[in-house]
């Protein structure tokens, strides 16, 4: 199993962040040329041209030659792997499995972007606790003064067989982060039952609210760390924006770093949730997780509310994407259910929730949404027992029978667990 470990490069000489950059800048010039070789020639002979023939196209290009031999090489790599998903979505479109006007061919990426720096095994030299980074010989030709670039390579990976190393340019190459992959030989995991599963249900202040099918015991993970984030950053983002219009200045540094932090920060939160959500399931012997999502949510809010900007900002692939990783790892099993109307629906009156276009109108349910005044206080349901549950954690479990779940007794389950879930703030 390969892992990878992201640090930021801190310390280095204003010059080698210079040579970093350029060497992304020649990266992204051989993408473009591989690139237009494959491009052209589907659309001459409707085929594919593969790694072999295409390295003969590229090889002689001043940008292949100011790269390390091994970046060149898994820069045609990737450029393959690209044409060979594109190819097989074009055959699930002839089939009818996916939709035509969702497929297209790879395109080129920005005229002043940058493209990451890929070395693999043979390419990877570890000395003194740093790593080196390969360049070629025309490279230090252009930069006779300089001499190496080393990065602090993490004292925890030592005994760890790496298998790559990624250079990847952040914010237009102002700022680089580095990625170590390497293999972890695999633990022993304690046994897991896919019958017993965790319903999840992701939200704005409530990132997300997690429902064990077994007894009913819900926890949710706080979102409103992220919300404080994003507002002190888009403050101070408009701030700093209103100074660039009005003196007609370039994106400055300031605005660089501030977005640099903001995603370090989010991405930190994100990556230490699903970490939470992970050991709870293993933990607790869960082999499912189901994951309730709407496939326009992001659509159907309005656009330019402060709810849309803060719903925007908050990246929660950055959360699903481990747990969607998990069939491998640690043998959990990732579902996503369509959650359209587990809102109304009352999980305690076991209400039939309807599965496909069918919506809350054409169906009566038993409890009512909590507002603040008559009904109860905002954030609650009130099934039709007058029992009030927390909303979230009723949404979360109405996932469950929706995905074909037994469900667990709901009058049995502790009225604490549902009106008043664990609420946790990871730091």
């Amino acid at each position: 199993m390969y892992l990878p470990q992201s640090n930021q490069i801190e310390g280095l000489h204003k010059r080698e962040y210079e040579a970093l950059g350029e060497m992304c800048r020649y990266a992204k010039g051989l993408y473009n040329v591989g690139l237009y070789s494959i491009r052209q020639y589907f659309f001459a002979e409707d085929g594919y041209l593969r790694y072999e023939s295409n390295y003969q196209v590229v090889k002689d290009n001043e940008s292949y030659a100011w790269l390390q031999a091994g970046v060149g090489q898994q820069i045609l790599t990737v450029l393959e792997r690209s044409f060979r998903y594109f190819f097989d979505l074009l055959k699930k479109a002839k089939s009818g499995e996916y939709r035509y006007h969702d497929v297209r061919v790879p395109r080129y990426p920005e005229k002043d972007g940058y493209f990451p720096l890929i070395f693999s095994t043979n390419a990877i030299v570890i000395k003194d606790g740093y790593f080196q980074v390969p360049m070629s010989r025309e490279f230090h030709r252009l930069h006779p003064d300089l001499e190496r670039i080393r990065i602090p390579f993490p004292s925890r990976l030592e005994a760890e067989t790496i298998k790559e190393v990624r250079i990847l340019p952040v914010e237009k190459a102002r700022f680089f982060t580095v990625q170590f992959v390497y293999e972890s030989l695999e633990e022993a995991q304690p046994t897991l039952s896919p019958d017993k599963a965790l319903a999840i249900d992701l939200g704005l202040d409530n990132l997300a609210t997690c429902v064990n099918r077994t007894d009913g015991a819900s926890f949710i993970i706080d979102g409103k760390n992220l919300k404080s984030i994003n507002h002190q950053c888009n403050v101070r983002m408009a701030t700093l924006q209103s100074i660039v219009d009005k003196e007609k200045l370039p994106r400055s540094e300031q605005m660089a770093k501030l977005t640099r932090n903001r995603t370090r920060q989010v991405h930190d939160y994100m990556t230490k949730s699903a970490r939470y959500i992970v050991h709870y399931c293993l933990s607790h012997e869960k082999g499912t997780i189901i994951v309730g999502y709407h496939p326009d949510w992001k659509r159907e809010i309005s656009i330019g509310t402060q709810h849309n900007q803060n719903f925007v900002e908050r990246p929660h692939g950055q959360l699903l994407n481990p747990l969607e990783n998990l069939d491998e790892r640690d043998d959990i099993q990732y579902v996503e259910q369509e959650e359209s109307d587990t809102s109304p629906a009352s999980f305690l009156d076991d209400d039939d929730i309807p599965v496909g276009n069918r919506t809350h109108q054409e169906v009566k349910f038993s409890g009512k949404q909590g507002k603040q005044g008559k009904q109860g206080k905002r954030g609650l349901y009130r099934a039709s027992n007058s029992r009030m549950v927390n909303a979230d954690v009723n949404r979360a479990a109405n996932i469950l029978p929706k995905s074909n779940h037994r469900f667990f007794d709901g009058e049995r389950v502790a009225r604490g667990l549902l009106a008043n879930p664990l609420r946790g703030q990871l730091t």
